[in-house]
């Protein structure tokens, strides 16, 4: 799942974000993978955020107990600590990541009863996988190149390697200002080495190694304060699915 962390903090400020692949647009998924608020502190030596995530089974195919589950269930707060990523440069960070029973599936559960959505606290319950914490460190490098499919672009690869997952991911994005917006939009690859929340028991799914992804962002100024929306577009981290797997982010920065 993509996180803020990847943006660079130009000031000290405050970024309140969410994830979302049930709103993202294109498809309705419905908790097909992930949910995910939090917050992100900025500054200009370095940031922290926390992160509230669910990741779950496909809920089309597992309504109920009789159905199988592509995925194990799993609440997950992640805590990262990092420097802010700069046009060129390196910049590292460290992750905290635990999985248990937060509460986080109640907010799930009452946005389907507000949307008169079926239920899914008690059939999630049945797959839910182990409490547990990891830890992990990453290392982030930018710098400008003549990218070959959208020409001068930001270059940026993020390699992580934490008890959680292994990967490496390289992600080339330009940037169009225009009168009231910006606009962002790039291409990447993901490689994955191993993640153990994609193959968490009980249903210890089989993780993709390889994850292309596009992704457009659009940023501007309202009442003061800085928005964001953007979607990305990928296939699943489950190696059985080949749909298309596209997640809405947005947010809003407050500047001090």
């Amino acid at each position: 799942m993509p996180f803020i962390a990847a943006s660079a903090a130009q000031s000290e400020g405050l970024t309140a974000y969410f994830h979302n692949d049930s709103v993202n647009g294109f498809q309705i998924s419905d908790a097909y993978e992930t949910h995910n608020m939090g917050l992100r502190y900025n500054t200009a030596g370095y940031y922290a955020s926390l992160d509230l995530g669910i990741v779950s089974p496909d809920m089309h195919v597992y309504r109920n107990k009789f159905r199988e589950a592509n995925r194990s269930f799993g609440e997950l707060i992640t805590i990262e600590l990092g420097q802010p990523q700069k046009r060129a440069g390196a910049a590292y960070y460290v992750r905290i990541k635990s999985s248990g029973q937060f509460g986080i599936d109640n907010m799930q559960d009452f946005a389907h009863r507000l949307l008169s959505l079926q239920p899914v606290k008690d059939v999630n319950h049945l797959v839910r996988m182990p409490n547990e914490t990891w830890i992990g460190t990453g290392l982030r490098l930018n710098y400008n190149s003549n990218f070959w499919l959208i020409g001068d672009a930001l270059v940026s690869y993020d390699a992580y390697l934490g008890s959680d997952s292994a990967s490496v991911q390289a992600y080339a994005k330009k940037s169009t200002s225009g009168e009231y917006f910006d606009y962002i939009y790039g291409v990447g690859l993901s490689a994955i080495i191993f993640d153990e929340i994609v193959t968490a028991p009980p249903v210890k799914a089989t993780a993709r190694r390889m994850i292309p992804f596009v992704n457009f962002k659009i940023k501007f100024d309202a009442f003061g304060y800085d928005f964001f929306v953007s979607e990305r577009v990928s296939l699943p981290t489950i190696q059985s699915d080949e749909r298309m797997f596209a997640v809405l982010s947005a947010g809003v920065t407050f500047d001090f």
